[in-house]
């Protein structure tokens, strides 16, 4: 099977699954805190429609400028990632103006900003910079939506393998695969398990694996896989599966 894989965004970060939470610093220029208001919401709502979220399921949250702190350190970010209970947080910093030439109720300017990212599921506990600018006449809105294109999923198209035999109830198990409803094939290969053909066994509990991985759940996949090995290994199938889950875990 050929199958559109989501891969990390291109800024390195994986928001799949993960509770998001976004929040702006606020200054002594009203013009920037409005700025940066604008662009954390755009940010925010632009990453929901991306991964489905639902509206209003990233919470957008302001803090003060706090003078003589590091807003990147861990601490800070920590800190935030607690307050918010988040799984991972963004924190937009200060952001710089550029000479306005409208009415000051029209924050419409060029730009510098920073953003940090700390991500609690993360094992490497770092915390990510993110700087950019722009010279061309912007609201905080487009500028968050601009941003986020960043943090959008990649797709790529992988190759898997499914174990079948010439027999028609692992046929309707592979049709319900072909179509991506991977609970109905799994609940055809549990139909086959009860064989003592360690063979046949084997199979069923390798693609129960595959449609466990497809389905997000790598640590119940890497079990049925175990299983698989223990009653007959597929080696190359097994092998090529139990290196795709170790990279997503």
């Amino acid at each position: 099977m050929h199958v559109e894989m989501r891969q990390p965004s291109r800024a390195g970060v994986d928001l799949v699954g993960k509770n998001v939470s976004v929040v702006f610093v606020e200054n002594d220029d009203e013009r920037a805190t409005q700025f940066n208001n604008g662009m954390a919401d755009g940010f925010a709502y632009t990453l929901e429609q991306e991964y489905g979220t639902g509206e209003g399921s990233i919470g957008v949250y302001s803090m003060r400028k706090e003078n003589g702190v590091d807003h990147s350190s861990r601490e800070m970010m920590l800190d935030l990632l607690v307050d918010t209970d988040s799984d991972i947080v963004f924190l937009l910093d200060e952001v710089q103006l550029g000479a306005m030439e409208a009415a000051p109720s029209s924050v419409v300017v060029p730009f510098t900003m920073k953003m940090y990212c700390f991500d609690g599921m993360d094992e490497s506990e770092q915390v990510k910079s993110f700087s950019g600018s722009s010279t061309a006449r912007t609201d905080g809105w487009d500028a968050g939506v601009l941003l986020a294109d960043s943090f959008k999923s990649q797709w790529k198209t992988e190759a898997y393998s499914l174990a079948y035999f010439d027999n028609e109830k692992w046929y309707k198990a592979l049709d319900k695969a072909e179509a991506y409803d991977w609970k109905g094939a799994i609940d055809q290969w549990f139909k086959l398990l009860d064989t003592n053909d360690l063979l046949r066994r084997s199979c069923a509990e390798y693609n129960i694996a595959v449609a466990c991985y497809m389905s997000g759940d790598y640590e119940l996949a890497e079990q049925w896989l175990d299983r698989s090995d223990a009653d007959n290994k597929l080696p190359n199938m097994s092998d090529s599966l139990r290196k795709r889950i170790a990279s997503r875990k």
